[in-house]
């Protein structure tokens, strides 16, 4: 897990898949729609289990926000007020401190026309499909994401993986949003709780019968992991977490590289899935995710993912390291 990220990307010049986060998968659009369904399709099989479409198929569905938001869902959760906190003790202790933290960081000036850059160490599943969960080694991924608030704001997206790039182009206007949250974006929610809670239940849009409360969970995981944002918005983000049921906390957990750290999670026994943020356990910074499936007859749950955050920054162009020139 910890050997050189640089030496692990020389042994795989080719591409076995195009690893995303859930939030940059939804990223994608319907141009690619069948391409990230085979994908999908790779981790359903887990023990003969027919799992739901990962927590992937969760951020893809926020593409019909736009729709829905213009339209009305009449199933869309309702608003409330003055939520209360439900996480246990130890785990607002870990919430509270990680919104803390954020609070330490420096509020940016991002312009329309820079990129938001993320470097991170992932591990993905490169089974076959009906075959079970074949995890591949560690890996570095890149991925540079536009700040431009219009509709064709994407055009520059790139991710480098396995040695290529790749550009992200949904096949249609993908305005700033949840769907492809700027920091701009993020700096415009509410930043008390409840109110901001409000907001993302209806951006989560359930899929497959997935709880309300898992795919919010979802959501915010994909804003927060592997993103810049305002330490405002970043705070009442975790603050938020307190006010959703089933958050657990999990001792001796390690993020993509093994690092050690404590763990906030949320499981879905619909969905047969579980989520995991790994935190610093002094300093709860967020270091990466891990996500699972989950089975009902009770074995462990099975790894089918995980990430590892090793840098942010802003950066001048698509495809430009931080500290370089453009």
């Amino acid at each position: 897990m910890t050997q050189d990220l640089d030496e692990l990307r020389r042994s795989h010049p080719a591409p076995h898949a195009i690893t995303l986060s859930p939030l940059h998968r939804a990223r994608l659009g319907s141009r690619v729609e069948q391409g990230i369904r085979r994908y999908e399709a790779r981790s359903r099989l887990v023990r003969g289990i027919a799992a739901p479409a990962t927590v992937i198929a969760c951020a893809t569905a926020v593409a019909a926000v736009a729709v829905l938001a213009l339209t009305g869902d009449p199933s869309a959760p309702r608003p409330q007020a003055n939520r209360e906190v439900v996480t246990s003790v130890a785990a607002t202790q870990v919430l509270d401190g990680a919104a803390r933290r954020a609070m330490t960081a420096p509020t940016l000036a991002v312009r329309e026309d820079q990129f938001v850059y993320t470097r991170s160490a992932t591990i993905t599943n490169e089974g076959r499909l009906g075959e079970g969960i074949a995890l591949g080694p560690v890996h570095e991924r890149e991925i540079w994401l536009g700040q431009d608030p219009g509709a064709f704001g994407w055009q520059d997206d790139v991710i480098r993986e396995f040695g290529q790039d790749w550009p992200l182009e949904p096949s249609g206007p993908s305005p700033a949003g949840a769907r492809r949250p700027t920091y701009a974006w993020l700096a415009q929610l509410p930043t008390d709780p409840d109110a901001l809670l409000n907001v993302l239940d209806r951006e989560a849009v359930p899929v497959e019968g997935q709880e309300q409360e898992q795919a919010t969970f979802d959501l915010i995981g994909s804003l927060v992991s592997e993103q810049l944002m305002p330490p405002e918005t970043a705070a009442a983000l975790f603050r938020a977490v307190t006010r959703i049921n089933g958050i657990q906390v999990e001792r001796g957990v390690t993020d993509a590289l093994g690092r050690p750290g404590i763990g906030i999670s949320r499981s879905d026994a619909r969905f047969r899935t579980r989520t995991t943020w790994i935190f610093d356990s002094s300093t709860y910074e967020l270091r990466g995710t891990r996500w699972f499936f989950t089975h009902a007859d009770g074995t462990p749950d099975t790894l089918f993912g995980a990430t590892a955050v090793l840098d942010t920054a802003v950066v001048d162009t698509a495809g430009q390291a931080p500290g370089s020139q453009a």
